[in-house]
């Protein structure tokens, strides 16, 4: 029998309140996934699970499952080759057994959320030869330790920078690609910025030093800097400032100096003044505090908050962080997000979501918990396409400061107050 969703036969059919040992081979293991089965199992019920770590696995979850289930779940790591296949096993009352074979890895989106297909197995002879299949790489599976556990904490924010960013350029592609989307349906006589200057940021160019190309981002930098002189009295009256160095309004244009050596975006960042930064203890720099952005990409033009890239932000962001355990200042978080309106959206550790999707404070504060300042962004932004009149040349300044004026009350409630 085919199954879609891995979660209906858990929920509908009671399956899991019955399981007596379960057997579990998956590719990724989430908190949420985890949670998922074992919160719905007997206590006395035992697991043993085995899981390869070639797609991101959380050191969360297994730092978990050895300080607290020892003695009930045994959790082996198969190194020896790629391991990418998921398997469900679960002894019922009465010497009965079911098995599910399929795509979904032991994470939230491969049980319940993501497009999987499961095969659902009740003939005892095939389930016996499953468990032999398991018990191969389960046994030459390297035990969990703390050890172990420690060297993959190192590993893993590596695996998940990947992972996001095949993510994104994944998304890039679909995106340029597909739905009906072609350059020459939009009308581009009335935007500020032009074909050109989208297509300078395209992934065939993005590692390309030559003059020509270097031209076509002197000429967006051009463009960037004529917008900040639009907006910059505007900007300055809301106390933030640009770069102090005027050869640095503009991100750089040098592909080296990008994530992966691929210039595929450039912006202009505003953030406290000169004075401002030497109130920062120890003293900061522009580029390790929260930031205002515009920022012109292949497909859109953005309007974003950014606490900080990977390995910035780290004043600001902790402050945030240890903020959030504070119930009132939670709630104003929350008020101040979701009051920023329609299209924005917020990204954490490589997750973005719409700010309508938070029910509560306590939703959104937990979506929060995954910032990493070392290894990842957060970004608050709202993204414009290239036909939108928003960003047309009469309305483009008018549109980033009215923009502008709301993400400011974000940002002064996420900053050190120095």
């Amino acid at each position: 029998m085919l199954i879609k969703k891995l979660a209906v036969p858990f929920i509908n059919d009671k399956l899991l309140q019955q399981v007596e040992h379960c057997y579990i081979a998956s590719a990724a293991i989430s908190e949420a996934g985890f949670d998922f089965i074992r919160s719905r199992i007997p206590t006395k019920s035992k697991m043993e699970i085995v899981t390869g770590l070639d797609v991101p696995t959380s050191p969360e979850v297994l730092r978990r499952i050895w300080r607290n289930y020892q003695g009930r779940i045994t959790l082996n790591i198969y190194a020896r080759n790629f391991f990418h296949a998921n398997v469900y096993i679960f002894d019922l009352p009465f010497r009965k057994a079911v098995a599910f074979v399929g795509s979904g890895h032991f994470t939230l989106d491969g049980i319940k959320d993501g497009e999987e297909l499961f095969y659902k197995i009740t003939d005892a002879k095939e389930i016996e030869n499953l468990k032999s299949w398991f018990i191969g790489y389960y046994e030459f599976g390297e035990l969990l330790s703390e050890e172990l556990i420690q060297e993959y904490e190192y590993l893993y924010p590596t695996l998940k920078q990947r992972d996001i960013l095949s993510r994104q350029e994944k998304k890039q592609f679909i995106a340029l690609t597909t739905a009906g989307f072609s350059w020459d349906q939009i009308k581009f006589k009335l935007q500020y910025f032009k074909k050109e200057d989208y297509l300078a940021l395209s992934s065939s160019k993005a590692r390309l030093t030559t003059p020509e190309v270097q031209a076509e981002r002197i000429a967006m930098q051009n463009k960037l800097i004529h917008l900040h002189e639009l907006i910059k009295d505007h900007v300055h009256r809301l106390k933030l400032h640009e770069d102090h160095d005027p050869n640095k309004i503009v991100s750089s244009l040098h592909p080296a100096d990008h994530p992966d050596g691929k210039l595929r975006s450039m912006w202009i960042a505003y953030g406290p003044s000169e004075a401002g930064l030497k109130k920062y203890n120890p003293p900061a720099t522009f580029v390790e505090v929260m930031q205002l952005h515009i920022i012109l990409q292949q497909k859109e033009v953005g309007i974003w908050l950014v606490p900080g890239k990977p390995n910035t932000g780290k004043p600001d962001r902790e402050h945030f962080k240890n903020k959030m355990n504070e119930v009132e200042y939670r709630k104003q978080f929350f008020t101040l997000l979701t009051s920023l309106g329609a299209g924005y959206w917020i990204e954490i550790a490589g997750d973005k979501r719409a700010i309508e999707t938070f029910q509560n404070e306590d939703t959104l504060w937990e979506f929060t918990k995954a910032d990493d300042w070392m290894h990842y962004a957060f970004i608050i932004g709202k993204n414009y396409s290239p036909a939108d009149p928003e960003i047309s040349s009469e309305q483009i300044a008018a549109t980033i400061m009215k923009e502008f004026d709301k993400l400011v009350l974000v940002y002064r409630h996420l900053k050190v107050h120095v």
